[in-house]
């Protein structure tokens, strides 16, 4: 399944440390075994960093990114990408 990841942030963060963060949460959660990352569109100056996935395992993708969220202090919302058609 294609999963949409929105995440967004308060507080200034530079962009290579975003880019550097994304892109290393995207291979932890591949080498877990949880989801692959597709793609990643970064919109610093507007604090938006979506990203798309794919994944058999919704739930592990969810708390991954929950555990992610803790530490790096984003707010992210995970829709599969069927769903975002049928609204």
């Amino acid at each position: 399944m294609l999963v949409m990841g929105t995440n967004r942030w308060e507080s200034d963060i530079p962009k290579d440390m975003l880019t550097m963060q994304a892109l290393k949460f995207g291979e932890d959660v591949k080498s877990q075994g949880i989801a692959e990352l597709q793609h990643f569109l970064l919109a610093n100056e507007q604090k938006l960093l979506w990203c798309t996935w794919e994944t058999d395992d919704l739930p592990a993708l969810e708390a991954a990114f929950t555990v992610m969220n803790q530490q790096s202090g984003l707010i992210s919302e995970l829709t599969p990408v069927e769903d975002m058609y049928t609204k």
